[in-house]
């Protein structure tokens, strides 16, 4: 009756304009009426086998049916939380439900590191109150996908029950084994229950994909003399993984770094330097376990897996600056680190002019603007760490795998592109970010 007395009221104030005006004045009032009607509808609480509800109750020609949690996935997700947590399904309440289109994939699947593509799933983000928790699902519009955020803690009763004998067994033994120390030395601190997200969160990975895929375990903290080892278990034990940032050595600045490899790479760094081998020193040589080999080879964005290479550290004095190597116990691996600008003249040289005819080529393809209208602002000779770093990739590893050429930056009307070619021309490769 309100609404029926507060249009009528609106319509007859409306009449005492002119025609035009007042079907202005007409539309625009029923307009602000209607959104008090808007926003996001929330799913209340359902016992398995309801439906669940849109929080407002609205008349049916506004209730925008698209937006209801289907009762089916609801049902799913309520019996999965519950699961999970160890409660009845009555336990649990869906608070909220927003239709979502997530970007791809990996951001459907809460990944943290994902690209930029864009291959949507159409689905809705749902909130689920658990004791006092809020969990985070993501669903797919059929239902067929359903994932728990993998950073929420749903072991309920982490820290209940005991670790094993058996796997406490193992885990001393292990770091017996690699510190030296007796086991009766050695005493477990800590021991909590945990579910890991996936393979490579258990293998203490830094970056990993969220990808709900879980492992039921132990993190197992051990005391070796005045240091805290922390390692993981799986539940039946026969996976145990150390802390690759664990200085397990014990002995790792002990030895004298063998004269065949200081003279390797002395010989390596006289090459990139164009300074004699005589005017080179070494300034130090720690012996070092990399925990595997993208860690061994200055990788930025490495998986935290235990694969560990045995080894040297050494800083190497050219001129005016320390470079970085690092080399196996063998000596056939020699690392430089890839951030060292190793060119001596890096800036020196002319950008050779058939490169140069290509790279005002490729931008004048692109931007539909005539060669002569565009020029090169700077060209800068450069050593590319790997093929990634040449492709403008984002998230690269930092294996040196170098690719020698050149930085260009060319002035399109008033913006600038920038370029990466090798040393031949023969890869051009166009700064991704660059609006075309």
């Amino acid at each position: 009756m309100k609404s029926n007395i507060k249009s009528s009221h609106i319509m007859k104030s409306v009449n005492q304009f002119p025609r035009g005006v007042a079907l202005t004045l007409a539309l625009t009032s029923l307009l602000s009426f209607g959104q008090g009607f808007a926003g996001n509808y929330l799913a209340e609480a359902a016992p398995l086998g309801e439906s669940v509800q849109l929080s407002q109750r609205l008349p049916d020609h506004f209730r925008n049916r698209t937006n209801r949690l289907p009762r089916g996935i609801a049902n799913i997700i309520i019996s999965d939380a519950a699961r999970r947590a160890r409660v009845s399904t009555g336990q649990v309440r869906i608070t909220q439900a927003t239709r979502k289109t997530f970007g791809n994939p990996c951001i459907f699947n809460f990944g943290e590191v994902c690209t930029r593509e864009y291959n949507p799933i159409q689905g809705w983000e749902v909130i689920v109150s658990v004791e006092g928790q809020s969990w985070i699902y993501h669903t797919n519009e059929s239902g067929s996908q359903i994932v728990l955020d993998p950073q929420i803690n749903d072991s309920g009763s982490d820290n209940s029950y005991q670790l094993p004998r058996a796997i406490a067994n193992n885990i001393l033994r292990d770091a017996s084994r690699r510190s030296g120390v007796s086991t009766s030395n050695l005493r477990i601190t800590q021991a909590t229950r945990k579910t890991f997200g996936n393979a490579c969160e258990f293998n203490f990975g830094e970056v990993c994909t969220q990808q709900y895929d879980p492992i039921e375990g132990w993190e197992v903290i051990v005391r070796v003399e005045r240091q805290s080892w922390t390692y993981h278990s799986n539940e039946s034990g026969s996976q145990i993984v150390l802390d690759p940032n664990t200085n397990d050595s014990g002995s790792e600045n002990s030895g004298q770094l063998p004269r065949a490899i200081a003279n390797n790479i002395l010989r390596d760094a006289s090459r990139r330097s164009s300074v004699s081998t005589s005017n080179l020193r070494i300034t130090q040589a720690t012996r070092k376990t990399f925990s595997n080999p993208c860690v061994f080879n200055f990788g930025e964005v490495c998986t935290r897996e235990y694969n560990p290479v045995q080894g040297w550290e050494v800083i190497v004095q050219v001129e005016r600056q320390s470079w970085t190597y690092h080399s196996n116990e063998s000596g056939s691996q020699i690392v430089l680190d890839p951030n060292i600008n190793d060119s001596g003249s890096e800036n020196s040289g002319q950008l050779p002019r058939t490169i140069a005819d290509r790279i005002l080529r490729d931008a004048s393809r692109r931007s539909g603007e005539d060669e002569s209208d565009l020029r090169i602002a700077q060209a800068e000779r450069k050593t590319f760490g790997n093929s990634c770093e040449f492709n403008f990739g984002e998230v690269c590893t930092r294996e040196y795998n170098p690719i020698e050429g050149w930085e260009v930056i060319v002035r399109v009307r008033r913006q600038t592109w920038t370029y990466h070619v090798d040393e031949s021309g023969s890869r051009i490769v166009l700064d991704p970010d660059i609006a075309r």
